[in-house]
């Protein structure tokens, strides 16, 4: 009779060996969890950090567009309504070839096969014109624009390391 009593001792309970494992894996299961917690926290972070930087890029593009005039320009600043952002706006101007712009790295290949007039084979008075408007460079090119690249970079930190966020945009000298 005491072994049959001793054999459901030993069958109504965990051995220490048994609870030392589920221990240490539940130990392992919640240190998993916690740090994807903290993984989860860290990205919200950079999130929110970036999305006002794209604000604020948008702002400042919105504020050089809104401008009637344009010149060669850098500006630099600090956003006082945003401790710890800074701003820089270049604005810079050049000249965009669009058949360069259009073909690439073949640009080369489509400026053989360009017709030496865009209007066909003819000079229908193209070349006149174009000396007429001021233009260097000829019509072979498939026209050569004068631009403004406006560039704005938003600087921030994110921890301690600095984070730039750029948005750039072209704009006629001619509107």
């Amino acid at each position: 009779m005491q072994n049959l009593s001793r054999s459901k001792l030993n069958s109504r309970g965990f051995t220490l060996f048994e609870v030392t494992i589920a221990m240490a894996m539940a130990a392992m299961v919640m240190t998993y969890t916690y740090s994807l917690i903290a993984e989860g926290i860290s990205y919200q972070k950079k999130a929110v950090l970036l999305a006002n930087a794209v604000h604020l890029a948008k702002i400042k593009m919105a504020q050089v567009d809104s401008s009637t005039t344009m010149q060669t320009d850098t500006t630099r600043g600090s956003i006082d309504a945003f401790p710890g952002y800074t701003f820089e706006t270049e604005i810079k101007e050049e000249e965009m070839d669009l058949l360069k712009l259009a073909g690439g790295p073949n640009a080369d290949e489509l400026r053989k096969k360009a017709p030496k007039d865009m209007l066909g084979d003819k000079d229908v008075g193209f070349s006149d014109l174009m000396k007429k408007r001021g233009q260097k460079k000829s019509f072979e090119t498939g026209g050569v624009l004068k631009v403004f690249r406006v560039k704005v970079s938003i600087f921030y930190m994110d921890g301690n390391k600095k984070e730039t966020y750029s948005v750039e945009t072209f704009r006629s000298t001619k509107y």
